[in-house]
């Protein structure tokens, strides 16, 4: 049976997942963009306040625009950066790994994790919403993508919430993730095991 389930780009929280034939790579939204962008327009509000009323300012005040435009500028400029082309996680057909990114400074420079398709022992889908959260007016589903090493250790990929209404949904987008990855890398795929009997139950008429 087939696990795939691989449009081009899955929505995840605050992320994306673009998916291709050689590449999988989960990268900030669109949206992330909105943040760094208002602290480049702060930035340059405070540099122009000082072009424009250096003189009519108290000291102190411009001292506080200075440190605020230093600090603000490069950060938000790295940030933007970063949501218009960096990355967190990419998984490489033709290097046989998966590679989680520092994201220093907002950038996505340099590696903080490297692991090799033969270490994969499977890729997992699970529930992590509280119990008690279930049945409250904000009722909601959260599932958790996450890369098993051979070792047991657990590197989370992403997680897609969504209200409870739609948890099929947030599942097969999880489940697109997982399943893209784990094909890739020819690693085992764990689902919810209420998920894996409801594909049994449907699957046996085909296969009588």
């Amino acid at each position: 049976m087939s696990t795939r389930c691989r449009p081009d780009c899955i929505p995840l929280d605050r992320s994306v997942c673009l998916i291709d034939s050689d590449h999988i790579t989960v990268r900030p939204s669109r949206s992330s963009v909105l943040v760094p962008l208002l602290g480049l327009l702060a930035g340059a509000a405070c540099f122009a306040s000082l072009v424009l009323w250096l003189g009519a300012l108290p000291f102190a005040l411009v001292v506080l625009l200075v440190l605020v435009a230093i600090a603000v500028i490069p950060l938000s400029g790295m940030g933007l950066v970063y949501s218009l082309g960096g990355a967190s996680v990419v998984a490489d057909r033709a290097k046989g790994s998966v590679v989680w990114q520092q994201g220093l400074l907002g950038l996505g420079v340099g590696t903080r994790e490297v692991v090799p398709f033969s270490k994969i022992a499977q890729m997992a889908v699970g529930e992590t919403t509280r119990e008690r959260l279930r049945g409250q007016q904000q009722d909601v589903a959260q599932w958790e993508i996450t890369l098993v090493k051979a070792g047991g250790r657990r590197l989370k990929v992403g997680a897609v919430t969504v209200p409870r209404s739609l948890a099929q949904e947030g599942l097969e987008r999880a489940r697109g993730v997982a399943g893209a990855i784990a094909e890739m890398a020819g690693a085992p795929l764990s689902l919810p095991e209420r998920r894996r009997r409801r594909g049994r139950r449907r699957l046996a008429p085909a296969r009588a």
